[in-house]
């Protein structure tokens, strides 16, 4: 059967039945709780963070997987193996019933299994990447080899996919394991409350101990339906190496607090970031909030020991849910050099469910690397008649108002969907400034967007 390196103490838990959605970190979190009520807030807080809609009284995620485990059931027990156990199961809940089961001899759809009972074979279940899911497969395709006994060997390309997948399940980020004084868990509630919080007024609206600014990079869709605005943070602190030694890890807290177009405080959000400093003497950290439609002044505070400094953005939220085709943002950002799983990473802003990014600040390149540009659609259109939908778009990059390439068309038959270039070598390409483009066009509609995102590639 699988490994996963999942802990004895976690199987043993409540949570043994969904073990392909515990991730690394969580099991050894679980690991180190000894108290009864500990490990079952963990519970809780677990199922919170993949709530996709926390407005409504049950959880659609774990309704979910209760059905899947219950198909499990009928189609894969055996003496002494309930078949919700089986890696067989254990796939149905983390990626549902695959489109197509290859067999020794003949391929057989998911519909078929049934029939298959009585005399299990080998198989190879398939799940292949979809436009406008928030994971894409190595390669556009996982194949998942299962034996007779309804288990998989765990290869180092299926455990990533796996993983990223399980990943992706966390839509409620901002809820995690935060321990009180006395090291119990600070309960869900009281992190709730937290988070939900307006504050009275803006922190350290006057504090300018060092140079502060802004980039704003990232804005999109969760699947919680809320908006997801990110971007980075630099810090000039003026420190660097002395004596020929480094300067150690330093250690910052990033606060946001959102104020409305009515200059009401809206939200206040705070995260842990611990990195180096570079070797121009600035920190470099990131920013991110969850927000509803409408105009927003977000006040950023970065705080480092005695030190604090402020910088304000504005930004505009679509409601993406709203009818006709919009943009999320288009973002351009270098291939490899992607964050860590750690929550304290100075990129962690930038874990969206399974994506993990690590955008450069100021977007500048060299010919040395490689760059990806990325955008979402959001709004496709139904035809009224035959109710697809079907939108198009591309990407291309200019410099100096000229196109230097061009993608080819995609389309999409999706509400939503992704649209992505990359890895783009630089080599061939001159230095100077350019500006990536995406085209999108509701060809149901007739509706057009268009998004850039400038850069430029160094000498």
């Amino acid at each position: 059967m699988f490994a996963l390196a999942i802990s004895a103490a976690l199987l043993a838990g409540g949570l043994r039945d969904v073990r392909l959605l515990v991730l690394p970190e969580e099991d050894a979190t679980y690991a180190q709780l000894a108290d009864p009520a500990d490990r079952a807030e963990f519970e809780r807080i677990f199922w919170a963070r993949r709530d996709p809609d926390p407005a409504t009284p049950a959880n659609e995620l774990q309704v979910a997987v209760a059905r899947a485990r219950t198909r499990a059931d009928a189609l894969y027990t055996r003496s002494g193996l309930k078949g919700a156990d089986t890696d067989c199961g254990q796939l149905l809940v983390l990626l549902g019933e695959p489109p197509e089961i290859v067999g020794r001899e003949t391929p057989v759809h998911f519909d078929n299994v049934q029939a298959m009972r009585g005399a299990r074979r080998p198989e190879i279940w398939i799940y292949r990447s979809r436009p406008g899911e928030a994971v894409t497969f190595t390669g556009g395709e996982l194949r998942v080899s299962l034996d007779e006994e309804c288990r998989f060997a765990e290869g180092a390309r299926v455990r990533e996919d796996l993983l990223r997948v399980a990943r992706s399940r966390v839509v409620q980020p901002r809820l995690g394991y935060a321990k009180t004084a006395d090291g119990h868990l600070v309960r869900l509630e009281d992190m709730r409350a937290a988070l939900a919080a307006p504050a009275a007024a803006p922190a350290a609206t006057t504090r300018a101990d060092f140079p502060l600014t802004i980039e704003p990079k990232l804005l999109l869709r969760t699947a919680s339906g809320e908006a997801y605005a990110a971007g980075l943070l630099r810090a000039e602190l003026g420190l660097g190496a002395r004596n020929g030694a480094p300067v150690p890890p330093i250690a910052a807290t990033v606060v946001v607090h959102a104020e409305d177009d009515a200059g009401r405080p809206v939200g206040r959000y705070e995260r842990a970031a611990r990195g180096t400093v570079g070797a121009d003497g600035a920190f470099v950290a990131s920013y991110g909030v969850p927000l509803k439609p409408g105009r927003y002044v977000l006040r950023v505070t970065l705080a480092t020991g005695e030190k604090a400094s402020l910088v304000m953005t504005r930004i505009d939220v679509p409601d993406f849910d709203a009818p006709g085709l919009k943009l999320g943002s288009l973002l351009v950002y270098p291939e490899g050099g992607e964050p860590s799983a750690d929550a304290q990473d100075p990129y962690s802003a930038f874990t969206v469910g399974a994506l993990r990014l690590h955008p450069r600040l100021g977007n500048v390149f060299t010919t040395a690397d490689a760059f990806h540009a990325v955008c979402v659609l959001y709004g496709g259109q139904a035809d009224p008649a035959t109710g697809k939908v079907s939108l198009r778009a591309r990407m291309s990059l200019a410099k100096d108002g000229q196109p230097v390439a061009m993608g080819q068309p995609e389309t999409f038959d999706t509400t939503s969907a992704v649209v992505s270039v990359g890895p783009v070598p630089l080599a061939g390409y001159a230095p100077g400034r350019y500006v990536a483009k995406v085209e999108a066009l509701d060809l149901v509609s007739g509706k057009a967007q268009t998004g850039e995102a400038a850069f430029e590639i160094a000498p």
